[in-house]
């Protein structure tokens, strides 16, 4: 069987996205506007917010807080993966905060940092980056655990210094866990701003949802929600698809031919 050529695979990526859109509007018809809004009043209400210069500036604020974390979060748990991959005595060392992390609900560090920091912007980013740091740092462990320990070994036998060995050996090989998990990581910081925004800041995309939430406005909520959606999915598909296309180009695609 041979993968699909680009014109069917377009197709098919419609079709997906059309079937999300029908079942909104067959949702909004059977369970009526009060409960779900359909997609005309939806839109009908970002425009209203785009004309009353609110929605974007809040979008702004959200998306600054998102990168900050993401940014640091990426980093330091790479980082942490690295090492703790590289070297038993590191996991061993570091194996009972990792799993406290991974554990904690995400809840209670808000809560935690919001109480011991202030109602600060410092206080959402701090969260978020301990929110999204275990989860990147399992992945990179175990993508430096499956390193070919025969390429490094190659290396250090051709006497490569150690910085040309993680440019040359070992970084190529952690790509692959590198991309997929910051994919993961952006859309889990994503979803858990809103969070930390309707908690315990007076700004951003999670602000105006819970503002709403107070009035029982559905279409509110629904129209900042699907926003934020949008946003990340232009994102995601754009400039992380953009990456992992330019990461994996020397990738050729694959075919399964059939059998019998």
């Amino acid at each position: 069987m041979r993968s699909p050529n680009r014109g069917a695979r377009t197709a098919l990526r419609l079709v997906s996205y059309a079937s999300i859109f029908l079942l909104w509007v067959v949702g909004a018809r059977l369970l009526g506007s009060n409960v779900l809004p359909g997609p005309g009043e939806t839109f009908a209400f970002v425009a209203r917010e785009v004309a009353r210069g609110v929605l974007f500036p809040n979008l702004w604020v959200t998306a600054q807080r998102v990168l900050s974390a993401f940014a640091v979060g990426m980093l330091a748990g790479t980082l942490l993966g690295a090492a703790m991959g590289l070297s038993r005595r590191v996991d061993d060392l570091l194996q009972g905060w990792l799993v406290a992390a991974l554990t904690v609900p995400r809840i209670v560090l808000f809560v935690v940092a919001y109480l011991s920091i202030g109602l600060s912007d410092r206080a959402l980013v701090l969260a978020l980056v301990i929110t999204i740091m275990p989860t990147v740092t399992v992945a990179v462990r175990e993508g430096a655990r499956a390193l070919d320990g025969s390429l490094l070994e190659m290396a250090m036998a051709f006497r490569r210094s150690r910085a040309s060995i993680w440019r040359r050996v070992v970084f190529p090989q952690l790509t692959p866990y590198l991309v997929g998990t910051a994919r993961g990581a952006l859309a889990l910081t994503w979803k858990m701003v809103v969070l930390g925004e309707l908690l315990g800041r007076t700004s951003g995309v999670g602000y105006q949802i819970s503002f709403y939430f107070q009035f029982f406005n559905m279409t509110g909520v629904l129209a900042y929600g699907v926003t934020m959606m949008l946003l990340l999915a232009v994102i995601d598909l754009g400039l992380m698809g953009a990456i992992q296309h330019y990461a994996f180009r020397w990738r050729a695609p694959v075919k399964v031919d059939a059998v019998g």
